[in-house]
């Protein structure tokens, strides 16, 4: 059984272990060639049922507003996180990470196989997963190992009523944080 340590679609996890920030849909490139994984997160928003989950949001956007990046990551060669606001007035963030060994994306739960040449993702019903250059067999998405790949997860086209009610544009809250620390400078 695959231990998925990262999740495409949660940025906070990027940053630490738990997360309480993600989006409502993420775009993941993965260049082999290139050994380069982008991640470009829409719609970026923080669930907020209580104070102490506002507490949470706070601590996992510091580290984000750091690069404090989580220590699975941290040996990567090279990473970037950039914030986009849309015309809508939503965030999107950009992760981009270049690895250093096809091992490096098992935190993603996204395995290459030396034999076939051939990337495998774990399919969880749940993550909507679409792709036009991925084959769904069994339980897996396989992608062509000498070939870029993409694919689409949208984890919470479902959420249950009670998330929603939770739910916060991401935008205001990093804006608020990121106008503090300019004026504390």
């Amino acid at each position: 059984m695959e231990v998925i340590k990262i999740v495409f679609f949660v940025l906070g996890v990027f940053f630490g272990e738990d997360s309480r920030i993600g989006a409502e849909k993420a775009t993941v490139t993965v260049n082999s060639k290139e050994k380069e994984v982008v991640i470009v997160q829409e719609g970026v928003f923080a669930l907020i049922k209580n104070k102490q989950d506002s507490i949470q949001v706070n601590s996992e956007l510091e580290k984000i507003i750091a690069r404090n990046w989580r220590k699975e990551i941290k040996s990567y060669p090279s990473k970037s996180c950039t914030f986009h606001t849309t015309e809508e007035g939503n965030l999107n963030a950009t992760i981009i990470l270049n690895y250093s060994s096809v091992k490096d994306l098992k935190d993603f739960a996204l395995e290459f196989n030396e034999e076939t040449n051939e990337f495998s993702l774990i399919n969880i019903p749940n993550w909507n997963i679409e792709t036009k250059q991925g084959e769904l067999n069994g339980n897996y998405w396989k992608f062509k190992g000498n070939n870029e790949f993409t694919f689409i997860v949208t984890p919470f086209k479902n959420m249950p009523e009670q998330l929603i009610s939770a739910k916060r544009n991401f935008r205001p809250i990093l804006e608020a944080k990121t106008s503090k620390i300019k004026q504390d400078e």
